[in-house]
């Protein structure tokens, strides 16, 4: 796990994540809208091409099936290229035989009569045109007069002049086409994705610079100043936090070399009482020491006229024995 040191990668890493979870979360609610809003169309699209198809589809069989296969076959697949939902299209009798098959339009002969199921051939024979949605290849949900959301057939009955009613033509409806446009979508979202984060990861850059160079250099001036030099002033006039802390840091040194000079002012005023007082000491010192050597001098004199007196004393007491 990569341990994020730094603002700069923390605010790119934070910045990366919350645009892409936005822009994903955003991305799939567009996604989703547009592959309804795609499929809606697909199905309008089909169901007016069954509408405007049927009958010419019916004739140009009728015309030229047999005796015309290759004019047939270019009418046909010419006429198919309309609708872009369309992957397939059968013309069924009401025995449930296929007449023709879009996918058999690249063979050569005349391929033999296949027949339908019995569900669908029941939506055949009806005279109103049938939506059916498949669950999967096993089984069916419904088949309803109403189109659901996801379409897989659209069986379209063709009644002549006459009212009679002898085919219906199946359209199998492919949405491939919502697929692949879904799959550019999302493509194109996770490029976006992308050139939205290297936009961020540049601002955010950008922006970093602009808030951590003014933190790199409250951190150079705090190591300044605490080193010693307490004339060291930030250069820092943003009119933000920043700023606002540059500038009660610049407040905080000016203080700190008032107190400094105050403390150097005390100090040289206590230097100055004390030679004071260490003079008037050593005056009084010499004072006592010329005092006593005064008064020493003193004593010794006494002492020798004690000794002087002591002795003419004896001298006069000798002469008077005598």
């Amino acid at each position: 796990m990569i341990e994020l040191r730094s603002l700069k990668s923390k605010l790119i890493v934070a910045t990366s994540c919350l645009l892409a979870l936005v822009f994903i979360g955003q991305s799939i609610v567009n996604t989703i809208s547009i592959e309804r809003r795609l499929r809606d169309g697909i199905n309008d699209e089909v169901k007016a091409f069954a509408v405007l198809s049927t009958r010419s589809l019916v004739e140009v069989y009728e015309e030229y099936y047999l005796s015309g296969f290759r004019k047939f076959k270019e009418i046909v697949e010419d006429t198919v290229k309309w609708s872009r939902g369309i992957a397939r299209v059968r013309l069924v009798d009401m025995m449930g035989r296929v007449r023709f098959d879009t996918e058999d339009l690249t063979r050569k002969e005349i391929k033999d009569l296949e027949t339908i199921d019995p569900f669908l051939l029941e939506e055949v024979r009806k005279l109103e045109p049938s939506y059916i949605h498949y669950k999967d290849s096993q089984g069916k949900i419904f088949s309803s007069d109403q189109p659901p959301s996801v379409i897989n057939e659209i069986v379209y009955p063709f009644v002549d002049e006459w009212g009679r009613h002898q085919y219906s033509i199946v359209y199998s409806v492919s949405y491939e086409t919502v697929q692949k446009e879904i799959q550019w979508d999302i493509v194109r979202a996770i490029l976006f994705t992308l050139l939205l984060i290297a936009i961020a990861v540049n601002a955010v850059n950008f922006l970093t610079i602009k808030i951590i160079k003014p933190l790199l250099n409250l951190e150079e001036g705090a190591r300044i100043v605490g080193g010693g030099n307490l004339d060291y002033k930030l250069e820092i006039k943003t009119e933000d936090e920043v700023g606002e802390v540059a500038r009660e840091f610049n407040k905080m040194t000016e203080k700190l070399k008032e107190s400094r000079k105050g403390l150097e002012e005390a100090k040289e005023s206590l230097e100055i009482k004390v030679k004071e007082r260490t003079k008037e000491l050593q005056k009084r010192v010499d004072e006592l020491e010329r005092f006593h050597r005064v008064t020493v001098r003193r004593e010794m004199k006494m002492i020798e006229l004690k000794k002087e007196i002591e002795s003419l004393k004896k001298k006069l007491e000798k002469k008077g024995r005598i």
